[in-house]
């Protein structure tokens, strides 16, 4: 992407010189193909007036904070008036089973359940309190309405078969962020649902897109996104591991926010390892090339220096 305000592009082109994150999170919208020239417009009158590498962060962070990430209005990610990235929400098989992995210690925190107390419930399928548990998370509040990324389950069945499928879901999904080095382990739960439930939320609230691609305002700065050329449906997740042939790489997908149902519940489980020790240059070159050639587009982005 660039910026049609010389100043703008400036700005981009100084936080690209930075080194490390820094520059991984500048080169997710110098790559970005799929923003649309209305949201870009809308962008880019958010971020008016930003001069330097972080101001220009700073923008993108209020932006996705003030326009992706709502309580209750409809994310800039879903609107027809900005073009968004639409997957054919109309279209896509509505018996396909989505899957996303949330980690639960703030809505445990918030309805002082314990781990263990919401393991047992779910083991007996005690409803009553697994919806009571839900009741609390689905507050917006506590669940705002940002988008969900999420991936199709029949592409990660080997993660979701292991007896660490929360580590090893978590690395394929490329979830960073879900580090238990420093606090401990994280209880997350293995939420599966289908198009069909998606589309029939977005039919309740109104909403004629409820599945596009992810683009890089979609969330925060964050190194470990990776936008996907438009010449792939779907984007491509950033794996935790460098991309080899046993692994291809992963459909990944934003839908609206679903309100959840205890059916939704799949699986209780914590992450208990830290991420391999990977260098993000190595994760990013390697997902670079495997984009490329899945694409055919190898003119697509630039290898991290």
């Amino acid at each position: 992407m660039r910026f049609l305000d010389p100043t703008l592009l400036a700005a981009l082109a100084a936080w690209r010189r930075e080194t490390g994150t820094a520059r991984a999170e500048a080169d997710n919208i110098w790559f970005e193909e799929r923003v649309s020239p209305a949201r870009q417009q809308v962008f880019e009158d958010a971020a008016a007036g930003a001069s330097t590498a972080d101001g220009l962060r700073r923008r993108h962070i209020d932006y996705w904070e003030t326009r992706v990430k709502v309580s209750e209005d409809t994310p800039h990610t879903f609107l027809p008036a900005l073009a968004p990235a639409d997957l054919g929400s109309q279209v896509i098989d509505e018996y396909q089973t989505i899957i996303r992995l949330e980690a639960l210690n703030r809505p445990l925190g918030k309805w002082w359940l314990s781990y263990d107390e919401l393991e047992k419930a779910h083991g007996n399928q005690d409803i009553p309190l697994l919806q009571g548990f839900l009741d609390v998370w689905n507050d917006s509040n506590i669940r705002d309405h940002r988008p969900a990324f999420a991936a199709w389950k029949d592409e990660v069945l080997t993660e979701i078969a292991a007896g660490d499928w929360p580590d090893q879901l978590r690395d394929r999904l490329g979830l960073a962020h879900y580090n238990p080095a420093s606090a401990g382990p994280i209880p997350v739960a293995r939420m599966e649902y289908t198009v069909r439930e998606v589309k029939a939320e977005a039919a309740r609230v109104g909403l004629p897109i409820c599945f596009t691609a992810p683009t890089v305002f979609d969330s925060g700065p964050w190194p470990y996104f990776f936008p996907a050329p438009p010449e792939l449906a779907y984007g491509r997740a950033m794996a935790l591991d460098p991309v080899d042939d046993k692994k291809r790489l992963l459909a990944e997908m934003l839908h609206i926010r679903l309100t959840y149902l205890p059916r939704h519940i799949a699986k209780i489980g914590c992450i208990i390892r830290p991420p391999a020790a990977r260098e993000l240059k190595t994760l990013r070159n390697s997902h670079l090339l495997a984009v490329q050639a899945a694409s055919s587009r190898g003119d697509f982005g630039e290898e991290m220096p």
